[in-house]
Protein backbone atom coordinates (compact mmCIF):
# COMPACT_ATOMS: atom_id res chain seq x y z
CA UNK A 1 0.00 0.00 0.00
CA UNK A 2 2.05 3.47 -0.93
CA UNK A 3 -0.61 5.58 -0.40
CA UNK A 4 -2.32 4.75 3.02
CA UNK A 5 -4.95 7.68 4.53
CA UNK A 6 -5.18 7.27 8.40
CA UNK A 7 -7.32 8.98 10.79
CA UNK A 8 -5.72 10.26 13.93
CA UNK A 9 -7.60 10.90 16.88
CA UNK A 10 -6.05 12.18 20.40
CA UNK A 11 -6.50 15.18 22.56
CA UNK A 12 -2.80 16.57 22.06
CA UNK A 13 -1.77 18.61 19.22
CA UNK A 14 1.95 17.24 19.55
CA UNK A 15 0.94 13.52 20.01
CA UNK A 16 -0.94 13.69 16.59
CA UNK A 17 1.82 15.51 15.45
CA UNK A 18 4.09 13.47 16.35
CA UNK A 19 2.15 10.06 14.74
CA UNK A 20 2.21 11.77 11.31
CA UNK A 21 5.69 12.46 11.29
CA UNK A 22 6.03 8.45 11.80
CA UNK A 23 3.38 8.31 9.26
CA UNK A 24 5.62 10.68 6.78
CA UNK A 25 8.75 8.97 7.39
CA UNK A 26 7.52 5.58 6.43
CA UNK A 27 4.96 6.38 3.17
CA UNK A 28 5.95 10.02 2.17
CA UNK A 29 2.55 10.18 0.00
CA UNK A 30 0.37 9.25 3.56
CA UNK A 31 -3.35 11.45 3.52
CA UNK A 32 -3.55 12.00 7.19
CA UNK A 33 -6.49 13.60 8.57
CA UNK A 34 -5.81 15.04 11.94
CA UNK A 35 -8.96 14.96 14.19
CA UNK A 36 -9.23 16.75 17.02
CA UNK A 37 -11.80 15.40 19.73
CA UNK A 38 -11.42 18.29 22.19
CA UNK A 39 -12.57 20.97 19.45
CA UNK A 40 -14.40 18.87 17.19
CA UNK A 41 -16.31 16.55 19.62
CA UNK A 42 -17.50 13.09 19.53
CA UNK A 43 -18.38 11.85 15.89
CA UNK A 44 -21.47 10.43 15.16
CA UNK A 45 -22.48 7.16 16.13
CA UNK A 46 -22.99 6.63 11.96
CA UNK A 47 -19.28 7.16 11.03
CA UNK A 48 -18.34 4.53 9.35
CA UNK A 49 -14.38 5.19 9.12
CA UNK A 50 -15.03 4.75 4.82
CA UNK A 51 -11.99 5.94 2.88
CA UNK A 52 -9.73 5.47 5.86
CA UNK A 53 -7.09 2.56 6.01
CA UNK A 54 -6.05 2.64 9.28
CA UNK A 55 -7.48 5.10 12.07
CA UNK A 56 -4.85 5.49 15.42
CA UNK A 57 -6.52 6.34 18.54
CA UNK A 58 -5.45 7.88 21.37
CA UNK A 59 -6.50 7.79 25.21
CA UNK A 60 -7.61 10.18 26.21
CA UNK A 61 -10.37 11.12 23.66
CA UNK A 62 -12.20 14.04 24.09
CA UNK A 63 -11.87 13.72 27.77
CA UNK A 64 -13.02 10.06 27.92
CA UNK A 65 -11.21 7.00 27.87
CA UNK A 66 -10.53 5.99 24.32
CA UNK A 67 -12.41 2.19 25.07
CA UNK A 68 -15.40 4.29 24.60
CA UNK A 69 -14.62 4.94 21.49
CA UNK A 70 -13.15 2.36 20.36
CA UNK A 71 -16.11 0.32 21.29
CA UNK A 72 -18.39 2.41 19.48
CA UNK A 73 -16.12 1.63 16.63
CA UNK A 74 -16.23 -2.12 16.91
CA UNK A 75 -19.81 -1.94 16.71
CA UNK A 76 -19.95 -0.56 12.88
CA UNK A 77 -19.15 -3.30 10.14
CA UNK A 78 -16.34 -3.09 7.81
CA UNK A 79 -14.61 0.03 10.12
CA UNK A 80 -11.34 0.33 9.58
CA UNK A 81 -8.09 -1.24 11.69
CA UNK A 82 -7.62 0.84 14.94
CA UNK A 83 -4.17 1.14 17.08
CA UNK A 84 -5.04 2.32 20.47
CA UNK A 85 -2.22 4.69 22.22
CA UNK A 86 -2.44 4.64 25.95
CA UNK A 87 -0.24 4.90 29.13
CA UNK A 88 0.57 1.44 29.02
CA UNK A 89 -1.62 0.17 32.03
CA UNK A 90 -2.19 -3.67 31.97
CA UNK A 91 -5.85 -3.42 32.52
CA UNK A 92 -6.02 -0.82 29.85
CA UNK A 93 -3.64 -2.77 26.87
CA UNK A 94 -6.13 -6.08 27.87
CA UNK A 95 -9.40 -3.69 27.33
CA UNK A 96 -7.95 -2.49 24.03
CA UNK A 97 -7.53 -5.87 22.67
CA UNK A 98 -10.44 -7.26 23.86
CA UNK A 99 -12.47 -4.76 22.33
CA UNK A 100 -10.88 -4.86 19.02
CA UNK A 101 -7.97 -2.72 18.48
CA UNK A 102 -5.49 -3.97 16.09
CA UNK A 103 -2.39 -3.33 18.41
CA UNK A 104 -2.15 -1.61 21.53
CA UNK A 105 1.30 0.72 22.00
CA UNK A 106 2.41 2.91 25.09
CA UNK A 107 2.59 6.49 23.95
CA UNK A 108 5.68 7.09 26.43
CA UNK A 109 7.58 3.86 24.77
CA UNK A 110 6.92 3.90 21.19
CA UNK A 111 9.47 3.96 18.98
CA UNK A 112 9.49 4.62 15.05
CA UNK A 113 10.15 0.90 14.47
CA UNK A 114 7.46 -0.20 16.65
CA UNK A 115 5.34 2.32 15.54
CA UNK A 116 6.15 0.66 11.74
CA UNK A 117 5.67 -2.88 12.70
CA UNK A 118 2.19 -2.11 14.01
CA UNK A 119 1.12 -0.21 11.39
CA UNK A 120 2.52 -1.95 8.43
CA UNK A 121 0.51 -5.37 10.17
CA UNK A 122 -2.70 -2.95 10.24
CA UNK A 123 -2.75 -2.15 7.01
CA UNK A 124 -2.14 -5.69 5.90
CA UNK A 125 -5.19 -6.85 7.36
CA UNK A 126 -6.59 -4.02 5.51
CA UNK A 127 -6.27 -5.05 2.14
CA UNK A 128 -7.66 -8.26 1.73
CA UNK A 129 -11.06 -6.43 2.66
CA UNK A 130 -10.49 -2.79 0.72
CA UNK A 131 -12.60 -1.95 -2.01
CA UNK A 132 -11.36 0.38 -4.55
CA UNK A 133 -11.87 4.10 -4.74
CA UNK A 134 -14.58 5.52 -7.02
CA UNK A 135 -13.03 6.66 -10.49
CA UNK A 136 -14.68 8.72 -13.21
CA UNK A 137 -16.33 6.82 -16.14
CA UNK A 138 -17.02 7.38 -19.34
CA UNK A 139 -19.52 4.59 -19.45
CA UNK A 140 -23.36 5.23 -19.18
CA UNK A 141 -25.04 4.64 -15.37
CA UNK A 142 -26.11 1.41 -13.33
CA UNK A 143 -29.13 1.00 -13.85
CA UNK A 144 -30.59 3.39 -10.79
CA UNK A 145 -33.99 3.58 -10.83
CA UNK A 146 -35.55 7.01 -9.97
CA UNK A 147 -38.18 7.10 -7.37
CA UNK A 148 -39.04 10.58 -7.05
CA UNK A 149 -36.98 14.30 -7.52
CA UNK A 150 -35.80 16.19 -4.66
CA UNK A 151 -34.56 19.66 -5.69
CA UNK A 152 -33.22 20.82 -8.86
CA UNK A 153 -31.88 24.13 -10.83
CA UNK A 154 -31.50 25.34 -14.56
CA UNK A 155 -28.31 23.12 -14.59
CA UNK A 156 -28.93 19.77 -12.20
CA UNK A 157 -31.55 17.65 -10.73
CA UNK A 158 -31.40 15.62 -7.85
CA UNK A 159 -33.22 12.39 -7.28
CA UNK A 160 -34.10 9.54 -4.99
CA UNK A 161 -32.96 6.67 -6.85
CA UNK A 162 -32.81 2.60 -6.09
CA UNK A 163 -29.27 1.82 -6.49
CA UNK A 164 -29.55 -1.83 -7.92
CA UNK A 165 -25.81 -3.18 -6.71
CA UNK A 166 -26.36 -2.23 -3.50
CA UNK A 167 -29.87 -2.17 -2.79
CA UNK A 168 -30.14 0.77 -1.24
CA UNK A 169 -30.83 4.27 -1.64
CA UNK A 170 -28.86 7.19 -3.00
CA UNK A 171 -29.04 11.05 -3.92
CA UNK A 172 -28.71 10.88 -8.24
CA UNK A 173 -27.26 14.11 -9.16
CA UNK A 174 -28.30 14.66 -12.94
CA UNK A 175 -26.46 17.45 -15.21
CA UNK A 176 -27.93 17.12 -18.62
CA UNK A 177 -25.29 17.12 -21.19
CA UNK A 178 -27.32 18.73 -23.87
CA UNK A 179 -26.33 22.44 -24.15
CA UNK A 180 -24.26 22.25 -21.31
CA UNK A 181 -20.65 24.06 -22.18
CA UNK A 182 -17.64 22.44 -21.47
CA UNK A 183 -16.94 24.39 -18.40
CA UNK A 184 -20.28 23.79 -16.99
CA UNK A 185 -19.19 19.94 -17.64
CA UNK A 186 -15.74 20.24 -15.97
CA UNK A 187 -16.85 22.17 -13.22
CA UNK A 188 -19.47 19.23 -12.70
CA UNK A 189 -17.41 16.63 -12.87
CA UNK A 190 -14.80 17.87 -10.28
CA UNK A 191 -17.36 18.24 -7.32
CA UNK A 192 -17.18 14.65 -7.76
CA UNK A 193 -13.20 14.21 -7.87
CA UNK A 194 -12.92 16.78 -5.03
CA UNK A 195 -15.73 15.22 -2.89
CA UNK A 196 -14.27 12.00 -3.33
CA UNK A 197 -10.62 12.46 -2.63
CA UNK A 198 -11.82 13.48 1.04
CA UNK A 199 -13.38 11.25 4.01
CA UNK A 200 -14.80 13.07 6.73
CA UNK A 201 -17.79 12.20 8.81
CA UNK A 202 -19.60 15.26 7.91
CA UNK A 203 -18.83 15.48 4.09
CA UNK A 204 -21.18 13.53 2.02
CA UNK A 205 -19.80 10.47 0.71
CA UNK A 206 -19.30 9.66 -3.22
CA UNK A 207 -20.21 6.63 -4.38
CA UNK A 208 -20.35 6.72 -8.25
CA UNK A 209 -20.20 8.58 -11.24
CA UNK A 210 -20.33 8.63 -15.00
CA UNK A 211 -21.05 10.29 -18.10
CA UNK A 212 -23.57 9.11 -20.44
CA UNK A 213 -24.38 10.18 -24.46
CA UNK A 214 -27.04 12.61 -22.99
CA UNK A 215 -26.55 13.53 -19.20
CA UNK A 216 -23.81 13.38 -16.21
CA UNK A 217 -24.52 11.90 -12.91
CA UNK A 218 -23.21 11.58 -9.48
CA UNK A 219 -24.39 9.19 -7.00
CA UNK A 220 -24.30 10.27 -3.46
CA UNK A 221 -25.48 9.14 -0.04
CA UNK A 222 -28.89 10.07 0.25
CA UNK A 223 -29.34 12.63 3.27
CA UNK A 224 -33.50 11.76 4.12
CA UNK A 225 -33.09 15.09 6.75
CA UNK A 226 -33.53 17.16 4.19
CA UNK A 227 -31.27 20.71 4.89
CA UNK A 228 -30.32 22.73 7.63
CA UNK A 229 -32.47 25.31 5.34
CA UNK A 230 -35.70 23.84 7.44
CA UNK A 231 -34.17 24.38 10.64
CA UNK A 232 -33.45 28.01 9.98
CA UNK A 233 -36.18 31.03 9.89
CA UNK A 234 -36.21 31.41 13.81
CA UNK A 235 -33.51 31.51 15.94
CA UNK A 236 -32.11 27.92 17.83
CA UNK A 237 -30.78 27.44 21.09
CA UNK A 238 -27.23 29.00 21.45
CA UNK A 239 -25.65 26.35 22.37
CA UNK A 240 -27.32 23.95 19.76
CA UNK A 241 -25.94 26.62 17.60
CA UNK A 242 -22.56 26.73 18.58
CA UNK A 243 -22.52 22.56 17.85
CA UNK A 244 -23.44 23.51 14.42
CA UNK A 245 -21.13 25.95 14.19
CA UNK A 246 -18.21 23.51 15.28
CA UNK A 247 -19.45 20.58 13.06
CA UNK A 248 -19.59 22.75 10.04
CA UNK A 249 -16.19 24.56 10.60
CA UNK A 250 -14.84 20.69 11.32
CA UNK A 251 -15.80 20.06 7.77
CA UNK A 252 -13.91 22.91 5.82
CA UNK A 253 -11.28 22.34 8.19
CA UNK A 254 -10.79 18.69 6.04
CA UNK A 255 -11.93 20.60 2.98
CA UNK A 256 -9.31 23.51 3.13
CA UNK A 257 -6.65 21.07 4.37
CA UNK A 258 -7.18 19.11 1.05
CA UNK A 259 -6.43 22.36 -0.75
CA UNK A 260 -10.09 23.20 -1.51
CA UNK A 261 -12.38 25.91 -1.46
CA UNK A 262 -16.28 25.21 -0.86
CA UNK A 263 -17.39 29.12 -2.40
CA UNK A 264 -20.56 28.34 -2.14
CA UNK A 265 -21.29 27.22 1.31
CA UNK A 266 -24.90 27.47 2.81
CA UNK A 267 -27.61 26.20 4.76
CA UNK A 268 -28.93 24.20 1.43
CA UNK A 269 -25.94 22.61 1.15
CA UNK A 270 -25.47 21.19 4.57
CA UNK A 271 -27.56 17.95 4.72
CA UNK A 272 -29.25 16.20 7.78
CA UNK A 273 -28.60 12.17 8.04
CA UNK A 274 -31.12 9.68 9.46
CA UNK A 275 -29.63 10.35 12.79
CA UNK A 276 -28.93 13.71 12.71
CA UNK A 277 -25.90 14.47 12.25
CA UNK A 278 -24.40 17.12 8.89
CA UNK A 279 -22.90 16.30 6.00
CA UNK A 280 -21.27 19.22 3.70
CA UNK A 281 -22.10 18.81 -0.08
CA UNK A 282 -22.11 20.53 -3.37
CA UNK A 283 -18.87 21.11 -4.27
CA UNK A 284 -19.76 22.72 -7.99
CA UNK A 285 -18.19 25.94 -6.79
CA UNK A 286 -15.59 24.26 -5.72
CA UNK A 287 -12.17 25.10 -6.26
CA UNK A 288 -8.41 23.50 -5.78
CA UNK A 289 -6.16 26.52 -4.27
CA UNK A 290 -3.31 24.87 -6.47
CA UNK A 291 -5.24 25.74 -9.84
CA UNK A 292 -5.68 28.49 -11.28
CA UNK A 293 -8.63 30.27 -12.62
CA UNK A 294 -8.74 28.32 -15.52
CA UNK A 295 -12.20 27.12 -16.04
CA UNK A 296 -14.03 30.68 -13.82
CA UNK A 297 -12.00 33.34 -15.40
CA UNK A 298 -10.67 35.71 -13.70
CA UNK A 299 -13.13 37.86 -11.71
CA UNK A 300 -16.19 36.06 -12.18
CA UNK A 301 -18.65 35.76 -9.34
CA UNK A 302 -20.11 32.42 -8.18
CA UNK A 303 -21.90 31.57 -5.27
CA UNK A 304 -25.17 33.40 -3.29
CA UNK A 305 -25.50 36.67 -2.15
CA UNK A 306 -26.53 36.44 0.96
CA UNK A 307 -23.97 34.22 2.18
CA UNK A 308 -21.08 35.78 -0.13
CA UNK A 309 -17.60 37.03 1.40
CA UNK A 310 -16.90 40.52 0.33
CA UNK A 311 -13.84 39.70 -2.15
CA UNK A 312 -16.08 36.82 -3.45
CA UNK A 313 -18.77 39.34 -3.87
CA UNK A 314 -16.55 41.89 -5.94
CA UNK A 315 -14.61 38.96 -8.18
CA UNK A 316 -11.29 39.33 -6.16
CA UNK A 317 -9.51 36.83 -5.14
CA UNK A 318 -10.39 34.42 -2.42
CA UNK A 319 -8.79 31.71 -0.15
CA UNK A 320 -10.20 29.57 2.69
CA UNK A 321 -11.51 32.50 5.04
CA UNK A 322 -14.04 33.27 2.68
CA UNK A 323 -15.85 30.40 3.73
CA UNK A 324 -15.38 31.38 6.70
CA UNK A 325 -16.73 34.52 6.60
CA UNK A 326 -20.10 32.70 4.98
CA UNK A 327 -20.01 30.10 7.85
CA UNK A 328 -20.44 33.19 9.85
CA UNK A 329 -23.80 35.02 8.48
CA UNK A 330 -24.94 31.53 8.53
CA UNK A 331 -24.11 31.71 12.41
CA UNK A 332 -25.54 34.37 12.84
CA UNK A 333 -29.04 32.82 11.37
CA UNK A 334 -28.62 30.27 12.93
CA UNK A 335 -28.87 32.50 16.43
CA UNK A 336 -31.52 34.90 15.29
CA UNK A 337 -33.42 33.56 12.58
CA UNK A 338 -32.10 35.96 9.48
CA UNK A 339 -29.21 36.80 7.58
CA UNK A 340 -27.10 39.87 8.60
CA UNK A 341 -27.61 41.81 5.61
CA UNK A 342 -30.72 42.07 3.19
CA UNK A 343 -32.13 44.22 0.50
CA UNK A 344 -34.45 44.44 -2.74
CA UNK A 345 -31.38 43.23 -5.30
CA UNK A 346 -28.19 40.90 -5.52
CA UNK A 347 -26.38 43.87 -6.11
CA UNK A 348 -27.30 45.72 -3.02
CA UNK A 349 -26.58 42.84 -0.57
CA UNK A 350 -23.53 42.06 -1.87
CA UNK A 351 -22.66 46.34 -1.14
CA UNK A 352 -23.99 45.57 2.28
CA UNK A 353 -21.45 42.65 2.58
CA UNK A 354 -18.31 44.96 2.06
CA UNK A 355 -20.04 48.44 3.48
CA UNK A 356 -22.35 47.92 6.38
CA UNK A 357 -21.70 47.69 10.08
CA UNK A 358 -21.02 44.48 11.81
CA UNK A 359 -24.41 43.06 13.07
CA UNK A 360 -24.95 42.90 16.92
CA UNK A 361 -26.52 40.17 18.25
CA UNK A 362 -28.80 40.75 21.68
CA UNK A 363 -27.57 41.16 25.20
CA UNK A 364 -28.13 37.71 25.68
CA UNK A 365 -26.08 36.41 23.71
CA UNK A 366 -23.08 39.07 23.53
CA UNK A 367 -20.65 36.26 24.55
CA UNK A 368 -21.25 34.87 21.01
CA UNK A 369 -20.56 38.61 20.06
CA UNK A 370 -16.49 38.58 19.53
CA UNK A 371 -16.37 35.20 17.70
CA UNK A 372 -18.93 36.53 15.47
CA UNK A 373 -17.19 39.93 14.71
CA UNK A 374 -13.66 38.21 13.77
CA UNK A 375 -15.80 35.42 11.07
CA UNK A 376 -17.15 38.62 9.82
CA UNK A 377 -14.56 40.89 9.54
CA UNK A 378 -14.94 42.99 6.17
CA UNK A 379 -10.89 42.58 5.63
CA UNK A 380 -9.80 38.77 5.00
CA UNK A 381 -6.64 39.51 7.47
CA UNK A 382 -8.81 40.46 10.19
CA UNK A 383 -11.04 37.18 10.11
CA UNK A 384 -9.44 33.85 11.90
CA UNK A 385 -6.92 32.41 9.52
CA UNK A 386 -8.23 29.51 9.18
CA UNK A 387 -11.02 26.94 10.06
CA UNK A 388 -8.99 25.42 13.13
CA UNK A 389 -8.37 28.54 14.30
CA UNK A 390 -11.73 29.45 14.94
CA UNK A 391 -12.52 25.21 16.35
CA UNK A 392 -9.68 26.60 18.71
CA UNK A 393 -10.89 29.84 19.66
CA UNK A 394 -14.33 28.49 20.56
CA UNK A 395 -12.64 25.73 23.05
CA UNK A 396 -10.88 28.30 24.65
CA UNK A 397 -13.73 30.99 25.21
CA UNK A 398 -14.37 30.52 28.63
CA UNK A 399 -17.33 32.52 28.23
CA UNK A 400 -19.14 30.04 26.45
CA UNK A 401 -19.63 28.06 28.68
CA UNK A 402 -22.53 30.25 30.19
CA UNK A 403 -24.51 30.37 27.06
CA UNK A 404 -28.30 30.41 28.17
CA UNK A 405 -30.58 27.05 27.27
Amino acid sequence: MLTPRVMIIDDQAQFRALLAHHLGARWPGAVVFDYDPLAAGRLPDAFSGAGHDLVLLGSPAGGVSGLEWLEAFQRVRGFPPVLFFGEGEEREIVAAIKAGAEDYLTRTRMTHARFVEAAEAALRSRVAEQSPRPEVTRTGPRNYRLVRRLAGTGTSTVWLAHDPATGGEVALKVLAAEGANEGLLDRFLREYSLAAGISHPSIVRIHDLGVADDHAYIAMEYCPGGSLRSRLGQPLDPAAALGLLRTIAGALDALHDAGILHRDLKPANVLLRADDSLALTDFGLARQVALDAALTGLGAIFGTPFYMSPEQGHGEPVDARGDLYSLGVMFHEMLTGVCPYLAETAMGVIIQHRQAPLPQLPATLSALQPVLDRMLAKKPEDRFSSARALLAAISEESGLNALPQ
